[in-house]
């Protein structure tokens, strides 16, 4: 059966009205298309772009934080009610180049806390609302890598590596070698702490966003990125060979450079 699409709806006019959060709150969660596989991307699409604007009212910054207090114990993450927070996430990240100081500060807790949340959703909208920060400037998000990068935690990376493994962010070159360092960076911490026990769901995430990101970093910078490719095919830890060998198969890699892709293979077979 074929979706159906949105009707259309005032929905800036709800946003910025609390006499129509109620209906607003009805509609979206009418429309979340949970419980269920995917989630309404395009109407949280549409919520997103409503909310990252330099002019944003005082009704709608108070309903996004709102919004993204839900409790991981009371709305899990096929819950249609977790539609609201997912949407609130990201649209915090929308607006973060636009708020004060003060409101920026919010809006970090809120993305840090998304990160860290146990229900895949919400990191994933950490990492959505992240991009938003990158496609605005991508300073700011290098900011908030420099901000925690040094203690961030296996799902803070993870939100980080897949917030930048985003075409658009990659077209100038200057945030391709960023992003090949950052992940580099992320790599070596990997193998030092190789014999340190860490929570096993934990190291999965991070494992599963590493296994696809370095492909679309390599892509998106190929001489360099092949060369770091290179670099941990030679590690003797299982878990940074099995990250190598699923970024070469992934066909952006395998299909466009069959050679690099063949000669690091080779390298790993000799080991």
């Amino acid at each position: 059966m074929t979706p159906q699409k949105n009707v259309t709806v005032p929905l800036e006019q709800w946003i910025n009205d609390i006499a129509e959060r109620a209906q607003l709150t009805d509609y979206m969660l009418k429309e979340s298309h949970l419980p269920g596989p995917r989630a309404n991307l395009e109407l949280s699409d549409s919520f997103t772009k409503c909310c990252g604007k330099l002019d944003l009212t005082d009704t709608a910054w108070e309903l996004l934080h709102f919004w993204v207090n839900s409790s991981e114990e009371e709305v899990d993450t096929n819950d249609p009610r977790v539609f609201l927070t997912f949407c609130a996430v990201r649209a915090s990240g929308a607006y973060y180049g636009y708020a004060e100081e003060e409101r920026q500060s919010v809006i970090r807790g809120i993305l840090k806390s998304a990160m860290n949340d146990s229900r895949w959703r919400m990191r994933e909208a950490a990492a959505m609302g992240m991009q938003s920060i990158g496609e605005y400037d991508f300073t700011l998000l290098c900011q908030l890598w420099d901000r925690w990068g040094p203690g961030a935690t296996q799902l803070e990376q993870r939100a980080f590596v897949a917030a930048l493994a985003h075409p658009p962010l990659l077209k100038v070159q200057d945030n391709a070698l960023y992003c090949l360092n950052l992940a580099t960076e992320m790599m070596d911490r990997l193998a030092a702490n190789a014999g340190v026990k860490g929570d096993p769901e934990h190291f999965r995430v991070l494992s599963k966003g590493l296994e696809y990101s370095l492909s679309v970093f390599v892509a998106s910078e190929p001489v360099a990125g092949f060369a770091m490719l290179r670099k941990f095919a030679q590690s003797r830890d299982a878990r940074v060979i099995k990250i190598v060998k699923s970024n070469l198969g992934k066909a952006r890699l395998s299909k466009k450079y069959g050679p690099q892709v063949a000669e690091i293979l080779n390298v790993m077979s000799l080991l």
